[in-house]
């Protein structure tokens, strides 16, 4: 028996149903069907920033054009996600894309799958040559919602908008995990680690890092290990270890139970 709170609606000729509050591009996911989305991480809340994941929306004799990652069907609807009228939606989005970072190649792949040869609109001045952030905000995000310290945000407006600490500063609440990176879609954000400290430059921020107790080789920095330690209530030895020598304790622990089973079960 189906959930009475779900929703059946055609996607691409086909009928099928989103769960309660789920959006079309999740449905279109689980069904195989490819939308590009830049802005769109399962981990993070959606934004609908870049617009390339436009869809179009049927009811009765009307329809437009709606942002699949925040859009939620409608019981009975009609959702396209890739006639001419959405690959000309697209097309436009790239052609901006490229205007704005004509050196990312995640865009340049994207706009060769469009058909995108010549660009209708001017790049822009200064530093569009070596321009990879598209202000999708997931930096952003992530930082506030998994990360939980809200040490990027936008500063500026119209095309001098960008992604920046306060005031352009290093931020304290920056803890130098580097979620911000993991999460660019794009390459716009780097980290470095140089001589026991952790270098995101283009946030202007140095973060101090910390040795692992075991091998003495730096593998997180100092807030972030303080932030985990109060989250998961480690000890300091547990919390000051390294992954890879964590798991070789694991598994050197679980080596000696097989080999104590094994005996056991000989005698």
């Amino acid at each position: 028996m189906s959930d009475q709170s779900s929703v059946e609606f055609t996607l691409d000729g086909q009928k099928v149903r989103a769960r309660p509050g789920e959006t079309v591009l999740s449905v279109a996911k689980r069904h195989g069907i490819e939308i590009p989305a830049l802005c769109h991480h399962d981990s993070i809340s959606d934004h609908g920033a870049c617009r390339l994941c436009v869809v179009e929306a049927f009811w009765g004799k009307g329809s437009k054009l709606v942002t699949s990652c925040i859009y939620t069907p409608w019981q009975d609807e009609r959702i396209e996600t890739n006639n001419q009228r959405v690959g000309r939606a697209r097309k436009m989005v790239l052609e901006l894309l490229l205007a704005r970072c004509p050196r990312v190649e995640e865009i340049r792949q994207l706009a060769r799958e469009y058909g995108v040869i010549e660009l209708r609109f001017r790049k822009r001045p200064r530093e569009s040559e070596t321009e990879r952030c598209i202000l999708c905000g997931l930096c952003v995000r992530v930082c506030a919602e998994v990360v939980g310290q809200n040490a990027v945000g936008y500063a500026n407006r119209g095309l001098d908008r960008v992604i920046s600490t306060p005031f352009g500063a290093q931020a304290d609440e920056c803890i130098g995990c580097g979620a911000c990176v993991f999460v660019c879609p794009t390459g716009a954000l780097h980290y470095e680690d140089i001589d026991g400290c952790r270098i995101m430059k283009e946030l202007n921020t140095r973060v101090p890092m910390v040795a692992c107790r075991r091998c003495g080789q730096f593998f997180a920095t100092e807030a972030q290990i303080a932030k985990v330690r109060q989250r998961l209530k480690l000890s300091d030895e547990l919390a000051e270890t390294c992954p890879r020598c964590r798991g070789a304790e694991f598994r050197g622990i679980l080596e000696k139970c097989l080999v104590s089973r094994e005996l056991k079960v000989k005698s």
